[in-house]
């Protein structure tokens, strides 16, 4: 199941804190970050879904693009998905909105993944939530798990 990182929208730091707690001396410990959602970002080699706004998205990955092993886009909106040949794999892969692949594109992705490409870290990217895509059968409910590993998610809380 993926674990969902909700940054407020914000790509900045956001750190996890520790708790404070007694050291062995008597002192206590800093209460300096551990690891921001983007460090975790930049050093998994977990697949991500990245939702939010377009703007801040492409922000985030910017920030993030220097830190992926060969990047490569193989889709942006309104162009073809295109995938390298199945015998070479990819350090990193960018799918911008796949939300809008087509079914067709959706299950080509799926089976170049499948035959020896899982080393491959895929890096996707959407505006909406895909869960109402999967209820409606418009997204293969496989390749969503393939790529919904850990999700960041960069659209603003809302308060209530």
């Amino acid at each position: 199941m993926a674990q969902s990182f909700r940054l407020g929208g914000r790509v900045d730091r956001f750190p996890v804190h520790r708790p404070l707690a007694p050291r062995p001396d008597g002192q206590r410990y800093s209460a300096g970050p551990l690891i921001s959602d983007e460090d975790l970002a930049r050093h998994t080699r977990l697949n991500l879904l990245v939702m939010g706004a377009d703007d801040v998205v492409t922000r985030f990955l910017t920030s993030l693009w220097p830190h992926f092993l060969t990047p490569r886009v193989v889709h942006r909106r309104g162009q073809a998905l295109r995938l390298m040949p199945a015998y070479r794999p990819v350090g990193t892969i960018l799918v911008y909105d796949v939300d809008t692949l087509t079914h067709r594109e959706q299950r080509a992705l799926y089976r170049w993944l499948m035959v020896g490409n899982g080393r491959t870290r895929i890096v996707s990217t959407t505006t909406q939530s895909l869960r109402p895509l999967l209820e409606t059968g418009a997204f293969n409910d496989d390749l969503y798990y393939r790529l919904n590993v850990l999700t960041l998610d960069l659209t603003p809380a809302v308060a209530h």
